[in-house]
């Protein structure tokens, strides 16, 4: 994006001398990341720095870092927190310091049963929608949207649908993005995580075992999350996924339409070059919603 700022290695290092000297002499590694929010550097064999990319996203990187110890006993590894701090941009913006989480970004070569993997993310997310809501950021513009009533994302979903018709069945796309928006969520608004996809998942020895990047964190629609059924779960596990989050039909229709929305809006502004790991990412899930 045109508004990105991107540290070099020599100004991390000087940024570490200013507010966490213990740790300025550690080797740095910026790391490749189809993310758009943050910029991620390897601190040592120990740690991971993350830096807003731009001045939207600071108070992501900020919510993330208030919240994240609410999620520390869920069944899968969260980022643990050793250092928060400021930096000035020409904006302030806080920054974290965390743990590094050994581990693969969780792509299906790198999970073994992904039968378990399903199941496993099922059980955080059940785990999840239990953890106390109060005081909790509701889903808004504070999270990208995420979580929202479906319908209220109709002014960008179907203009970017339109863009997409060269590539996609745009008629059956805009299908399923009514009858999605028709229904609505019944129960109470739960924790989201907001953007479960591969990238944002650790597997280590096979297994899935972590969740990273919590800055769309918010108070919303479960529907939001359950869209992993078509981003992340593979399709052979995506029924036993379903029954084990106790998985309604409207929610199921409805977390149908996040995923359409997180693919359409991502493929249509970013294909071209301008990202193609997460253009990639996002006809994959076109194609499991059967709309390539």
């Amino acid at each position: 994006m045109l508004d990105d700022i991107v540290l070099e290695d020599s100004a991390v290092r000087s940024l570490l001398s200013r507010v966490a000297p213990q740790w300025a002499d550690l080797p740095v590694q910026r790391l490749a990341s189809s993310g758009t929010d943050n910029a991620i550097y390897r601190l040592g064999d120990k740690l991971l720095l993350r830096l807003p990319r731009r001045e939207a996203a600071a108070d992501l990187i900020a919510k993330e870092l208030d919240w994240l110890p609410r999620f520390a006993d869920l069944p899968l590894d969260v980022p643990r927190l050793r250092f928060c701090g400021t930096i000035d941009f020409g904006w302030t913006s806080d920054f974290g310091i965390f743990d590094w989480m050994e581990g693969d970004i969780a792509s299906p070569r790198n999970i073994a049963d992904p039968l378990a993997a399903a199941l496993a993310l099922a059980n955080f997310l059940n785990a999840l929608h239990l953890v106390e809501t109060e005081g909790a950021p509701p889903a808004g513009e504070g999270n990208h949207r995420r979580g929202v009533a479906l319908d209220a994302l109709s002014s960008v979903t179907l203009p970017a649908i339109d863009i997409l018709a060269d590539e996609i069945d745009a008629d059956a796309a805009i299908r399923l993005w009514k009858r999605a928006c028709a229904t609505v969520h019944r129960g109470p608004p739960v924790w989201l995580h907001g953007d479960l996809k591969a990238d944002n998942l650790i597997a280590r020895n096979g297994r899935l075992t972590g969740v990273l990047d919590w800055g769309l964190c918010a108070v919303g629609d479960p529907a939001a999350d359950y869209a992993a059924a078509w981003t992340w779960v593979d399709p052979s596990a995506r029924a036993a996924f379903r029954h084990a989050c106790g998985i309604g039909d409207a929610d199921w229709l409805r977390a149908e339409g996040w995923a359409l929305y997180a693919a359409v809006i991502a493929l249509s502004y970013y294909r071209g070059g301008r990202n193609e790991a997460l253009c990639e990412q996002s006809r994959l899930t076109l194609t499991q919603l059967g709309m390539r």
